[in-house]
């Protein structure tokens, strides 16, 4: 195998499949990506057997081959070569020979590729078409709510739920985030459970232009962007009735700008308890919202906003890092906080799209 290619391309395809390669396996096959070599272009993957990813560069292919190497010691390789092109020879031994200009010569030993699992295939049960930046947003939206407990394996991912709606869903049994599609609807409902780690996989693959195109099964989904696609085994389970969890009304709306409110809660969490669950007040009384927090070893922060609250005095306790990651990954200029009481769930809402139920902490 021989071929020339622009060292900035296959770096980045080679940096996109990293993270599916294990860094621990009984099979050391699974830590080589496979690359092939045919007329025009280059085509790299990774598989960790759960997930697996296929991409392709432009390359000037005078032989056509296949062979295996060494995802981290390749990409170590091109981040340190600053040529902006290479050439790659593959002898019979599977030992790869980089050359970079007139002054650098690797060589990286691989694998046979016979060895490397075949890329998964699904029988498709439906697809779907989704514009690159909508399906971005519902990712970015929610993904950070995934629950990080093992032992609640099903919340350990992001659920499709299709139906008379496209809902994305992530909760980790204390906040629940959902961003929905109303134009996409399906007659026969499919819930789909996308591990976090193919999530973050997805998030890496997407641009702001384009479309996203899904296909599925009953066991695993195929997300194909541009030229790079990816299949995951789904997490077998059922999600739980997230509709039950979210308030149908609430007793006070108000109005939030954005970057004031995160402003305020990041800074009483520099008060927090470090070494315990940190904790802030969000306090309402004559229109104002007062977030603040005390520790008695640290200090005490008190920050106020303006709101249209003219009811009793009303104090609510959080986990500050549920606010924030709202306010961090939402788009809008504004967020609505509909608040009912100190013990009932909270919803923080960004535009028609999406919401956020929080659970408020009982002190």
């Amino acid at each position: 195998m021989k071929l020339q290619c622009a060292t900035a391309e296959l770096r980045e395809a080679v940096q996109l499949l990293q993270p599916v390669s294990p860094l621990r396996t009984t099979l050391p096959i699974l830590a080589n990506l496979l690359v092939k070599a045919e007329t025009g272009k280059i085509e790299l993957t990774g598989t960790d057997l759960d997930v697996s990813v296929r991409t392709e560069i432009a390359a000037d292919v005078s032989e056509a081959g296949e062979t295996t190497i060494p995802v981290r010691l390749l990409l170590d390789t091109l981040r340190r070569i600053k040529t902006e092109a290479i050439t790659i020879t593959v002898d019979e031994n599977n030992v790869a020979k980089i050359k970079a200009g007139d002054t650098i010569d690797c060589s990286l030993r691989g694998m046979a590729p016979g060895d490397f699992p075949k890329f998964p295939t699904i029988e498709e049960k439906d697809s779907i078409e989704i514009p690159s930046k909508d399906f971005g947003l519902m990712l970015k939206y929610t993904s950070y709510a995934v629950s990080r407990d093992e032992t609640r394996y099903v919340l350990n991912g992001v659920c499709f739920n299709f139906g008379p709606q496209f809902d994305v869903v992530a909760t980790d049994g204390r906040r629940l985030a959902k961003y929905t599609l109303a134009g996409i609807k399906r007659e026969e409902p499919q819930q789909l459970i996308l591990p976090t780690k193919s999530i973050t996989m997805i998030q890496q693959m997407l641009s702001n232009e384009g479309t996203v195109f899904l296909r599925y099964s009953t066991s695993q989904i195929e997300v194909n962007i541009n030229k790079t696609t990816l299949v995951t085994r789904l997490i077998d389970g059922h999600y739980p009735n997230y509709n039950q969890v979210i308030p149908k009304s609430c007793s006070h709306t108000l109005e939030l700008e954005r970057a004031s409110f995160m402003n305020a809660v990041g800074l009483a969490t520099v008060v927090t308890e470090k070494t315990k669950q940190p904790v802030v007040r969000l306090g309402l009384e004559n229109n104002r919202l007062t977030i603040s927090a005390v520790t008695a070893e640290i200090g005490e922060v008190h920050d106020i906003l303006s709101v249209a609250y003219t009811d009793e005095p009303m104090e609510i306790a959080f986990n500050p890092t549920y606010l924030t990651d709202v306010c961090q990954n939402v788009e809008t200029e504004t967020i609505v906080l509909e608040i009912t009481n100190a013990t009932s769930p909270t919803v923080i809402r960004s535009g028609e799209k999406f919401l956020c139920v929080i659970m408020p902490m009982r002190i």
